[in-house]
């Protein structure tokens, strides 16, 4: 096997790989060159420092590896169904490990679906370790009938609402990073983002209030002006929502907790000098 920097493939490729990776998991994950672009565009995706695995030439794998600052994430890692069960991940992953300590990185970061056994079995072999587990959450609030004062706003206008340490997927700088199809929506002192109003699941990527106003009901008459402007469609929030307040208020704004769960992990790698 070897590893070639996703950034010799156009794009294109690289999100037919992605989907050929993940043929089968607990997700599906489409072939789809401009979701995964935005992918790239959000999450801080360096396509030069991810990782194609190849045998023969053929690419039989791929690991995407996202940047920040002195912390590293892997935002995907999967190979192509014929090549499972050859031991690829480890070999495809170690090697990363090395060149982030190399570049001086403090921690590497990634998130594992909790019922994929071998998948966190192999990362806690390599010494990654349990930060906490993420949930998600579907369903239709109560419709609020004040939809009509829904107004679009800058996605900066959610991002300086979130607090610090939520996990890559909802930290300001992802949300820095949408575009539309994206949008933001406000609601007096609570925004939030909305993947794509279009499709036939609304899908919630962030919600913010502001300081002054939590806990005081303004996120949960969002969700319900979303499900007001748009009857007929569900909201739902993926396995990127921490254990605790956060998680408590998409449960209290009417919404059901999905089966599938993830672990955030991370591997310290430096201790800076």
């Amino acid at each position: 096997m070897q590893l070639t920097s996703a950034s010799e493939l156009p794009l294109r490729a690289l999100s037919t790989l992605f989907a050929r990776a993940f043929e089968g998991y607990f997700v599906t994950v489409p072939d789809a060159p401009s979701l995964f672009d935005a992918r790239v565009r959000s999450e801080h995706i360096s396509l030069e420092e991810s990782r194609v695995a190849r045998v023969d030439g053929e690419p039989v794998g791929l690991v995407l590896m996202a940047r920040r600052g002195r912390e590293c994430r892997v935002a995907g890692m999967g190979v192509v169904p014929a090549w499972r069960n050859r031991k690829l991940g480890g070999a495809m992953l170690r090697p990363l490990l090395e060149d982030a300590r190399a570049r001086g990185d403090a921690r590497m970061l990634l998130e594992v679906i909790e019922q994929n056994a071998p998948a966190v079995t192999l990362y806690e072999r390599l010494g990654f370790q349990r930060v906490r587990r993420l949930v998600g959450f579907m369903g239709t609030p109560e419709p609020w009938v004040g939809a009509s004062a829904l107004e679009e706003v800058d996605p900066w206008e959610c991002a300086r609402l979130l607090p610090e340490g939520l996990p890559w997927q909802l930290a300001p700088a992802t949300v820095m990073g949408m575009a539309l199809p994206a949008r933001a929506f406000r609601l007096g002192p609570a925004v939030a983002m909305v993947a794509d109003v279009s499709a036939p699941t609304l899908v919630v990527r962030s919600v913010g209030v502001e300081p002054s106003a939590r806990r005081q009901g303004a996120g949960r008459r969002l969700l319900g002006a979303l499900a007001a402007r748009w009857p007929g469609k569900a909201l739902a929030v993926s396995a990127v929502v921490p254990e605790g307040p956060l998680a408590r208020f998409f449960l209290g704004a009417g919404l059901g907790a999905t089966p599938l769960t993830q672990l955030e992990l991370e591997l310290p790698l430096n201790v800076r000098s």
